[in-house]
């Protein structure tokens, strides 16, 4: 099983670079959430793509599912959404701050610390399915 995570590195002139990468592992996992933690505040949100969930629509290669993922002021952020789970976000810490970005706004109190964020990471990897080790909530 393996997850593609796509995201943009802003730089402090304006330009960006797009990224993307392969996790296979859960050592991948943690190695790409402590590089993004290390990339904050200048990467945007993280597309998840679970690579062995089938395709909503093959012909014109849309996903199932929509995960995003970020890393801000030391909090992971996520948000979760498939054909049997309305979009929802964890219950996190009260004192995070919450983050927006383009394709994705995280609520205020969704952020979880990063070796919750990075264990949520590492199940979607191995189950293709939303992530247990947390509590979700529509919002």
């Amino acid at each position: 099983m393996s997850i593609t995570a796509g995201w943009v590195v802003i730089h402090n002139d304006g330009t960006y670079d797009g990224m993307n990468t392969t996790l296979e592992t859960p050592e991948d996992v943690a190695g790409f959430v402590n590089k993004v933690a290390a990339a904050d505040p200048y990467v945007d949100s993280i597309r998840m793509i679970h690579n062995d969930r089938p395709l909503e629509n093959a012909e014109q290669g849309f996903t199932d599912h929509d995960v995003f993922a970020a890393v801000a002021d030391g909090f992971g952020y996520l948000s979760h959404q498939d054909r049997d789970n309305a979009k929802a976000f964890p219950l996190g810490e009260p004192d995070s701050a919450g983050c927006e970005f383009d394709d994705e706004d995280f609520p205020a109190g969704s952020g979880l610390p990063l070796d919750q964020f990075t264990a949520a990471l590492v199940e979607f990897l191995h189950t293709a399915k939303r992530p247990t080790n947390v509590q979700w909530t529509i919002r």
